[in-house]
């Protein structure tokens, strides 16, 4: 008995592992404040993203090595109607991003034999066209071919980031003849249109420091830096005053791997006459802060976690999760990120929405760039 004890304890105490583990979340959902976001903000309209096929179908977290082939999906805030809207075995789809009216997506596919890579997941495989349903599908071009792609607000016009040549090109949608070429002025990455048209913003090396937010005037050429400390994954507010990006400063949050200052990644946002760089909008010592983008009357921000930076230590279980918050609510510092709550000593530690899967657990993304409109999308294919 006591050996057949030694070798099922562990079981056991696995089992009741993941028993605590879906309680604690369940109970985390039943939060008011949270329960009150969910109820506002839960229906309005659809939010795209990236997910991998294996975990939405087992509604749970898998080991990186079993995930499989990535998806895009279709979902309320809520995380409920969701729907495949690619449903390809073969290769990953990701990096979606509506178009302005709500009727189409832009995103990237890849080769299921390849790896989706964060810092060139925009360059990565064909860019494709299809309806916000997934439907008709077009490749625009060859495996690599307009990289970094970027709609201008009437989608007339896609903007493209050529890294290594140092310029960005303007093509015709329909022709994809080029119309405009200019110097990149520095962003390497994580370039975006602004819905006024106005602007382009991207990750940069500026100013002699690398990392940085830029706005580049399309008229003028100028560019003004919109943030401090190291910087990446911008994205426009919808009425183009300015963006929501990452922001790490080594003097903040935790140590590398060889005890050296690194800092978390925080959520932050600046104006786009760069006055107001790095207004704190979520902060988690537990985790990194991506991708984040905002809801169509830009009243809530949207926003995913990574863990992988630096060999700093957090919850594995805020790994790829994603949230929403009021904008309003903002600055939010989940409890224990001690340095920066000093600073902010008005700040909330919620109300945060997390979407779920039906059996209680949080929902699980691609570590990439999702979108969000208030149009509504029909049942597609």
């Amino acid at each position: 008995m006591r050996t057949l004890w030694i070798v099922k304890q562990p079981v056991l105490w696995a089992f009741a592992a993941a028993a605590l583990t879906v309680a604690a979340e369940i109970r985390a959902a039943d939060d008011p404040a949270a329960d009150a976001l969910r109820k506002e903000a839960g229906k309005k309209g659809w939010i795209v993203i990236a997910a991998y096929a294996q975990e939405i179908a087992a509604q749970k977290r898998l080991p990186d090595d079993n995930l499989g082939q990535a998806d895009l999906y279709l979902m309320r805030p809520d995380g409920s109607e969701m729907r495949n809207i690619t449903n390809t075995p073969d290769t990953h789809e990701f990096f979606a991003r509506f178009s302005s009216d709500g009727k189409k997506i832009m995103y990237r596919r890849l080769r299921r034999t390849k790896d989706i890579d964060h810092d060139s997941v925009g360059a990565q495989g064909e860019l494709v066209v299809a309806g916000s349903d997934g439907s008709n599908p077009v490749a625009l071009g060859k495996y690599g071919e307009f990289p970094w792609a970027t709609w201008s607000p009437d989608t007339r016009q896609i903007a493209c980031l050529y890294k290594n040549e140092g310029v960005i090109r303007i093509f015709d949608s329909d022709t994809k003849k080029q119309v405009k070429e200019m110097p990149n002025h520095g962003i390497f990455q994580q370039m975006y249109w602004s819905a006024d048209g106005k602007r382009l913003c991207g990750t940069a090396n500026a100013n002699g420091a690398p990392w940085n937010i830029v706005a580049l005037d399309l008229q003028t050429q100028q560019t003004t830096v919109l943030s401090r400390h190291f910087n990446c994954t911008p994205n426009w507010f919808k009425d183009s005053g300015g963006v929501v990006n990452s922001c790490r400063n080594p003097e903040w949050g935790r140590k590398g791997a060889k005890g050296e200052p690194y800092g978390n990644t925080i959520l932050v946002q600046g104006t786009v006459d760069g006055r107001r760089p790095g207004l704190l909008l979520y902060a988690d010592i537990d985790a990194h802060i991506y991708n984040g983008f905002t809801s169509p009357d830009d009243k809530y921000v949207a926003f995913n976690t990574g863990m992988s930076e630096g060999g700093t230590k957090g919850d594995p279980q805020k790994h790829r999760c994603f949230y929403i918050i009021r904008r309003a609510d903002a600055p939010i510092i989940q409890p224990g990120f001690d340095k920066l709550s000093e600073l902010h000593p008005g700040a909330r530690t919620g109300p945060v929405l997390q979407p779920r899967f039906p059996n209680g657990r949080p929902l699980v993304t691609v570590f990439v760039a999702g979108d969000w409109t208030y149009a509504e999308i029909g049942p597609g294919r």
